[in-house]
């Protein structure tokens, strides 16, 4: 029986090995980074859903409030509570910013000075996380 020969054909060359490492290492990088930036953007959407859940409950905490009492609320900073006065479960980082504006009762972008006579008022509520603003919400409040 005849040993078969080998030819200098048989396997792959030093530089086809090269080129397939580097493809491996090329698209592997770029499955890394893909990932990371997809975790990032979760990221922010679960803390952009936290603050819109933060504004929602202040925003139907203040549906029984007077105009008067509406304003006493202006330039504070609140922590997210539920509608029972609980911490907000996942809200502890948030800082709710309140303005509270007088506007003209047929004109709601008309903004009335202090102590002007007036039944409607625009609430805008910041959410912030850190130094970071999150989220802005407003709306327009009557006396009932």
């Amino acid at each position: 029986m005849k040993k078969p020969r080998l030819s200098a054909s048989a396997g792959f060359s030093l530089l086809e090995v090269v080129i397939a490492l580097a493809l491996v290492v090329l698209v592997g990088t770029a499955a890394t980074g893909s990932l990371r930036g997809g975790l990032q953007s979760l990221a922010g959407a679960e803390e952009t859903a936290r603050a819109a859940d933060a504004v929602r409950e202040f925003r139907e905490s203040t549906f029984v409030l007077a105009p008067e009492d509406l304003d006493l609320l202006d330039g504070s900073s609140l922590s997210p509570v539920m509608g029972d006065g609980s911490p907000l479960p996942g809200a502890e980082a948030l800082v709710l910013k309140v303005a509270v504006e007088s506007v003209a009762d047929n004109d709601p972008t008309q903004v009335l000075p202090p102590g002007t006579p007036g039944v409607v008022r625009r609430v805008t509520v910041e959410a912030w996380s850190g130094p970071r603003r999150i989220l802005e919400a407003s709306w327009l409040s009557s006396a009932r």
